[in-house]
């Protein structure tokens, strides 16, 4: 893979990582108290939802253009499919998840959606890491690079 494809897949899911963790922070441990004494959400939590469907965006578009010059090819040549086809699985849950967290008005699947799609991102950045790695260690001549 050209380096520019892989420093725009590192920027933008280091921008999709900041946004969503820094939401997070906010959404669970940060309240503001108004002058009459009500707590409400922190004013940054919405810019960083719009930052972070921003990013999400050219990211979706990128794995679309990644399929074509990278996933199958690996695909065929049988390398790291468990983290490719992982991170593949993972992305198509994160993009449903998130379009639908924008569009769904029932409370009760928004929290379940919200959950489910911040801890598929965490998941996803770790094995995103163990793919780096494994490729990394692939054309350094590894020879322990599992190759399914």
């Amino acid at each position: 893979m050209r380096r520019s494809h892989r420093q725009a897949i590192y920027w933008l899911s280091s921008g999709l990582l900041l946004s969503g963790l820094i939401w997070l922070y906010c959404f669970y441990f940060v309240r503001v108290v108004d002058q009459f004494g009500f707590e409400n959400p922190h004013p940054a939590q919405k810019w960083l939802l719009v930052a972070h469907a921003v990013l999400a965006l050219p990211t979706v578009w990128l794995l679309g253009f990644l399929w074509h010059i990278h996933i199958k090819s690996g695909w065929l040549k049988k390398l790291k499919r468990w983290t490719g086809g992982t991170l593949c699985a993972l992305a198509l849950w994160m993009a449903l998840s998130g379009y639908t967290l924008y569009y769904i008005g029932s409370d009760t699947v928004r929290s379940w959606l919200s959950w489910s799609h911040w801890i598929a991102g965490l998941v996803a950045l770790t094995i995103l890491l163990v793919h780096i790695w494994e490729s990394r260690a692939l054309e350094a001549g590894g020879s322990n690079v599992r190759r399914e």
